[in-house]
């Protein structure tokens, strides 16, 4: 790019380009910076700054008329605003939709130095691995043509291993001398549990920000117990008929103790909305357990393997669809309300054959799938803002810096593997 080119010319439109087609250059060109950072061929900084300063004049109405009249040729037709979707409610929301652009080849090169990494480290390099696949998923991750970031230290990742493994030790331990020590130890690890969820799900919450705003989570140790400790014993107890509220109480305790700056999300989702999403893979498997029983009376061995393995790869794929749906058209951040519209039938197609391509490739397939799965998430997820998002966020950079940095204090320690 030469110093005196237009800013129509530095995203490479023309000068009668759309607003959306002005978004697709900048974000096609940002990708060609991501790719080519740290190799000899990368551009220098001084064009990305000019590459973003194109991009803030030519998508503003204003800023962008007042350019085209400098401009020696014509100046071209004011833009037209990019359409927006009602939200339906009547209460004046506009729509915005996330969208995920990170490719399978460029996470592919990402995944592959982590595995072998790991593998040469007997898994010490795992922590850097997280932060790395982490940093990939939450820039490549727009909402409003802003990309979300990760914050994570690898070392306070590697802090929360080591205490799982040692927990993991000391249960394996317990098992080996007898039933009261094993019953002792999952006694305690029962009591200890709640309490490093909630700090890993503090700790990767403040590491995660959206336009250098952090999100946050808190809630009290009696609470999580209740939510995992009780619910998963009467789950026990009742064979697992109760397994569904505990998935609601969970998703929903995880969602209403978090938070966007100073702003809570809430989440409605009933425990019928989770029954029903049970129901039908339930029936399923009551039928399923009935013909494996008949045909392996007459002999059909393999009949039954594959029936078995296509209820254990489309059942969870079904769950997972509807219930991302349920939770997230159950949540909203303040009075912004978020919506989700996963076909689930296209869920369980991609599901299957992520699950056919790494069985193919042995696992090479697996970053393709894992952002296969992150851009349908992603394309079908809505955000129905009240007033402009942009007072919103700028109003949370003021809250919080009155308040001060809410993730000064978070607990170092991540125990998600």
């Amino acid at each position: 790019m030469a110093t005196g080119m237009t800013h129509y010319e530095t995203l490479g439109v023309s000068v009668r380009a759309g607003t959306d087609e002005i978004r697709a250059a900048y974000r096609d060109r940002l990708l060609r910076f991501r790719d080519l950072a740290g190799s000899p061929q990368a551009p220098d900084p001084l064009l990305l700054d000019r590459l973003r300063e194109a991009y803030a004049v030519l998508v503003d109405p204003v800023q962008r008329t007042a350019y085209d009249a400098t401009l020696d040729q014509p100046a071209a037709p004011p833009p037209v605003p990019p359409a927006v979707r009602s939200s339906g409610a009547g209460d004046g929301a506009v729509a915005h939709g996330f969208r995920f652009v990170g490719e399978g080849g460029a996470y592919f090169r990402i995944w592959i130095v982590n595995l072998c990494l790991s593998i040469v480290t007997l898994g010490i390099y795992s922590a850097w691995a997280k932060v790395r696949r982490e940093q990939y998923f939450h820039r490549n991750l727009l909402f409003n043509d802003s990309a979300f970031d990760y914050h994570g230290k690898p070392q306070a990742i590697l802090k929360g291993r080591a205490i799982a493994f040692a927990l993991f030790l000391v249960l394996s331990l317990a098992q080996e001398a007898g039933p009261l020590p094993y019953l002792l130890a999952l006694l305690v690890i029962a009591i200890v549990a709640p309490a490093l969820l909630i700090r890993a799900l503090r700790f990767r919450a403040a590491n995660t920000s959206y336009r250098s705003l952090r999100f946050s989570f808190e809630a009290a140790y009696a609470t999580a117990f209740k939510v995992l400790a009780l619910n998963l014993l009467i789950t026990v107890l009742t064979l697992g008929l109760w397994f569904p509220k505990l998935v609601r109480d969970w998703r929903k305790f995880t969602v209403e103790h978090s938070r966007f700056g100073t702003t809570a999300f809430t989440c409605t989702l009933g425990v019928g909305q989770v029954y029903r999403i049970f129901l039908i893979p339930l029936a399923l498997f009551f039928v399923l357990a009935i013909v494996i029983g008949i045909a392996g009376l007459k002999g059909g061995g393999l009949f039954v393997i594959l029936l078995g393995i296509g209820f254990y790869l489309l059942a969870p794929a079904y769950v997972m669809g509807r219930l991302t749906n349920a939770v997230w058209s159950s949540s909203a951040l303040g009075e912004h309300r978020f919506s989700s519209d996963i076909p689930v039938r296209r869920y369980v197609g991609v599901a299957l054959t992520n699950w056919l391509g790494i069985i193919c490739t042995l696992g090479l397939f697996i970053p393709w799938a894992q952002v296969r799965m992150a851009r349908l998430r992603a394309a079908h997820l809505t955000l129905h803002a009240v007033g402009s998002l942009d007072d919103f966020v700028a109003r949370e950079h003021e809250q919080v810096s009155a308040l001060g940095d809410a993730a000064a204090d978070v607990f170092d320690m991540d125990l998600a593997l």
